[in-house]
């Protein structure tokens, strides 16, 4: 994770430093008057080329190792497909989520039933569900379908509204 990082950052600071990158300002009528010697005889052009070339890679140089920065990644849940008995739950695991109960998409939603789970309203923490995990992409089926009973108990269908509709559960 570390070096994709790395990765990342030195390919943003080469866009950056293209796109503020401003190249020798003389003009090749100034550089031709420039003697070049040396085992072969180059134009002014080439000269002017490999001179802005290589004030260029100076350039990027420098911004890549200007800064490192580490970012804490996210903690990875292994996707749970758990094998379902073609439940309801399961139906709308699959049409939620694609029947994946260790879903997490960082939306504001999680589980294979999708509960909202936010930092200022959780479905899940208001119905229970942190006596099992503390998040819903943690629990297992078995354990995000009794925290579903209990809000189908209090919403019904309405509480998945596009999956219910689709299946006209609603």
């Amino acid at each position: 994770m570390k070096k994709t990082v790395t990765v990342l950052l030195l390919v943003c600071a080469i866009a950056t430093a293209m796109a503020s990158y401003k190249p020798p300002t003389k003009t090749i009528e100034e550089t031709a008057a420039v003697t070049v010697s040396g085992p072969s005889q180059q134009t002014a052009e080439e000269w002017a080329s490999q001179e802005t070339e290589r004030q260029l890679v100076e350039f990027l140089q420098a911004a890549a190792t200007t800064t490192t920065t580490t970012v804490k990644p996210r903690p990875v849940t292994a996707a749970n497909f758990a094998p379902g008995d073609g439940s309801r739950w399961d139906q709308l695991a699959a049409c939620e989520c694609g029947g994946n109960w260790a879903c997490n998409t960082g939306n504001g939603f999680g589980g294979g039933l999708q509960f909202m789970h936010q930092a200022n309203y959780s479905t899940w923490r208001s119905f229970g569900g942190t006596e099992f995990t503390e998040h819903p992409w943690q629990a297992s089926r078995e354990q995000q379908i009794v925290v579903a009973e209990r809000v189908l108990a209090r919403s019904g269908w309405a509480a998945w509204p596009g999956c219910s509709r689709k299946f006209g559960w609603l």
